[in-house]
């Protein structure tokens, strides 16, 4: 309490306490990355080549932990919203630790698809809707620079840790490249979350994005179209009221299709650059240099969200990440692949900080972790479906390219979704039918 104390006599003042917040939220979206789908797309060859498994066999440990991250959500999101995410968060990289070190040390199946499904589970169900149910409420006007930064922890994670991890597996193998990863998880992640994080900005006498009491505003800039709104209040939808807008299902079908193409693709990602014939030092390059593009995509479609409706800024991101998929399958040497990771990566930076806006823009920030807590199960059983469909799919042609046209056609019919997915109006939501 004495270093609480302290910190907040620091960066109370001159400095607004959220920004702290997004500090610490930027670290553990760095961590979590060790088990986004881009650095369990690098264990994936070394793992199944010495046990003799297909990639689907594989892949459905990532299928099973996903779909059962989607069920602690429900949980963990009003949770969320009750206690605050220390504690919480503080729990979850301790399990996420000591279960990445055990995917160094198991021998059999079975003991794989615990490990690697308990992880999975901990990083979807708890530690990704962390983020956005945060950030969201420390911040109202300057929420998409927030979250962006904090996001761009994800891109940071992306780079580094693959990158690392491969470094590893070629000297020293597999196994203590997962132990590393798992003590460096709790490295950088235990301290800061026990020490600086908080619920809310009125738990230590704030406001939202740091205004003063006598002036706070109760508007929200947003540029739409002629029929909605440039001012919207802020209103805070419960559930139930939320599910009785159109938008809610317009918006849960579009970013439940990105969580199935996004984790299709990124999955398999570094296998197909070697199947493709691209060397494994060249292959983690690429996957670098479309994470870090993915860090510059992130930072400026978040600070374009404030100026920009975050409806047709998901509209215009999952078009122009069905021409990086499509260049994706085109790739067949080093040069492609570069080009993919240029036209993919700066796209695709920006979707994780706008599935988290776009749920507390919509529906207010007072329940946003109850409401994550509904939509969280469908997406991830899609963000499941996704590396599954894809290997199934590889194991039974030899190739991913269909599966690539499919995940076009879904971006498309997403970015569809959200051009009809107008902003809900709170007045009316009790009468809606």
């Amino acid at each position: 309490m004495l270093v609480l104390k302290g910190v907040k006599e620091r960066f109370g003042g001159k400095i607004y306490y959220g920004w702290v917040i997004v500090a610490t939220m930027a670290i553990a979206n760095i961590a979590q990355t060790a088990e986004f789908n881009p650095v369990i797309g690098v264990f994936l060859k070394p793992i199944t080549e010495e046990f003799g498994w297909s990639r689907a066999m594989y892949a459905g440990a990532i299928t099973l932990g996903s779909f059962l991250g989607g069920l602690v959500a429900v949980v963990a999101g009003p949770l969320l919203d009750r206690f605050g995410p220390r504690k919480i968060l503080f729990a979850a990289f301790l399990v996420l630790g000591a279960v990445i070190i055990g995917l160094g040390l198991f021998k059999t199946l079975w003991q794989f698809y615990i490990v690697m499904s308990t992880s999975r589970a901990i990083v979807q169900g708890v530690i990704a809707i962390s983020t956005g149910v945060v950030i969201s409420k420390w911040f109202i006007q300057k929420r998409g620079r927030a979250i962006a930064i904090s996001t761009a922890g994800t891109r940071v994670g992306n780079a580094i840790i693959p990158l690392g991890v491969q470094i590893i597996i070629s000297s020293f193998g597999w196994r203590v490249a997962a132990i590393a990863l798992g003590a460096f998880t709790w490295a950088i992640t235990l301290v800061p979350i026990a020490l600086f994080l908080r619920r809310s900005p009125e738990d230590i006498g704030l406001l939202p994005d740091g205004e003063e009491r006598h002036s706070r505003s109760n508007t929200r800039e947003t540029l739409d179209d002629v029929n909605e709104p440039t001012t919207q209040k802020e209103v805070s939808f419960t559930p139930r009221e939320a599910m009785r807008s159109r938008a809610f299902y317009l918006v849960l079908f579009a970013s439940s299709a990105a969580f199935f193409n996004g984790a299709g693709v990124n999955f398999n990602m570094f296998a197909y650059f070697t199947d493709q014939g691209i060397p494994d030092d060249k292959a983690i390059i690429v996957l670098t240099v479309w994470s870090v593009l993915g860090f510059f995509g992130g930072m400026f479609t978040g600070f374009l969200t404030e100026k920009i409706h975050v409806r047709w800024m998901m509209m215009v991101v999952f078009l122009l990440i069905s021409v990086g998929v499509f260049v994706m399958s085109l790739i067949n040497d080093l040069r492609t692949a570069y080009i993919f990771a240029i036209v993919h990566g700066l796209c695709f930076g920006g979707m994780p900080m706008l599935q988290q806006i776009v749920w507390a823009d919509y529906f207010g920030r007072e329940s946003q972790g109850a409401i994550r807590g509904i939509v969280t199960p469908i997406q991830m059983l899609c963000n499941a479906l996704g590396p599954l469909a894809a290997t199934l799919v590889f194991d039974n042609t030899g190739s991913y390219i269909s599966i690539f046209y499919v995940f076009i056609i879904i971006y498309i019919i997403a970015a569809l979704a959200m051009a009809f997915a107008r902003s809900p109006q709170y007045k009316n939501v009790s009468q809606e039918e």
